[in-house]
């Protein structure tokens, strides 16, 4: 299994997002956030898996994609047994076949991807501005801190950062596989050092033992959200009203631009 960011020693992990009074009042109000789907992500290889066909040009590989295929019509597709023994059949001799069903099961896998899952991004560095330029409106929105220590965001994990693509086997089972495609992004986007809560949307989901949202939206437990920080060209005192009137017991920050120095410093 992935190890997570708590494993690595993180206690506390951010999200940079603009400031929207409805949003952030919602959070504040019934403990929740919004999880996106990979489709609204700014990167159009995020969470996108691909299937190598080349690697059917290997006798072993081939046969198991042919046995997950069966498996797959079997419990899916409810064929019959002749025809599921010609389909076996032609997809061990037909390469033009075979590599035909792995692209269309890589497409169709992207569709599932988008309609299944949800995710919410998260940082460990509060003063890389950086993310507050990209993703919390040019330093006038605000940075939600997170604790780890619950049982929900502590399922944070690490993003891979990766040269190549990662290529995915069809047939293979492992839950480290079908996550590492959630979590691997091309190696120019280091700089974020991105960890993620990857959930289940629950009408799509198939494995009621994950984190799970509604309508986008995943429950926090009590304490989870430890403070509100306000960009250093935000309206402080808009989001410190909202927040003190909603949800007194979290923290308000602000950031602070150095001067002197390319850096920020949050002042409580």
């Amino acid at each position: 299994m992935a190890t997570t960011a708590f494993e690595e020693g993180h206690r506390v992990l951010y999200h940079w997002q603009p400031f929207n009074k409805k949003r952030l009042a919602r959070t504040l109000k019934d403990l929740v956030i919004y999880c996106s789907s990979p489709g609204d992500f700014n990167d159009p290889w995020d969470c996108k898996p691909f299937f190598n066909t080349e690697i059917l040009a290997d006798p072993e590989e081939n046969e198991k994609h042919v046995a997950w295929a069966v498996d797959i019509c079997r419990r899916r597709r409810k064929m019959s047994e002749p025809d599921i023994e010609a389909m076996k059949e032609a997809l061990r001799i037909d390469p033009a076949r075979a590599a035909a069903f792995v692209m269309g099961i890589s497409e169709s896998s992207v569709e599932t991807i988008l309609r299944r899952y949800r995710v919410y991004c998260l940082g460990p560095d509060v003063g890389n501005f950086l993310m507050w330029a990209h993703y919390s409106d040019s330093h006038k929105g605000i940075c939600l801190e997170f604790s780890l220590r619950n049982d929900v965001m502590c399922a944070a994990l690490p993003c891979e950062y990766l040269d190549e693509f990662p290529v995915m086997k069809l047939h293979s089972l492992e839950d480290a596989d079908a996550l590492r495609i959630l979590l691997a992004k091309a190696e120019p986007w280091r700089y974020e050092r991105e960890c993620r809560i990857v959930a289940q949307e629950r009408k799509h989901a198939i494995d009621t033992g994950t984190l799970m949202t509604d309508d986008g939206y995943l429950k926090l437990p009590k304490g989870a959200l430890v403070s509100v920080i306000v960009g250093c060209n935000g309206d402080f005192k808009k989001v410190e009203s909202l927040v003190r009137t909603l949800a007194p017991d979290v923290k308000v920050k602000r950031a602070i631009r150095v001067p002197n120095r390319y850096a920020l410093k949050i002042e409580e």
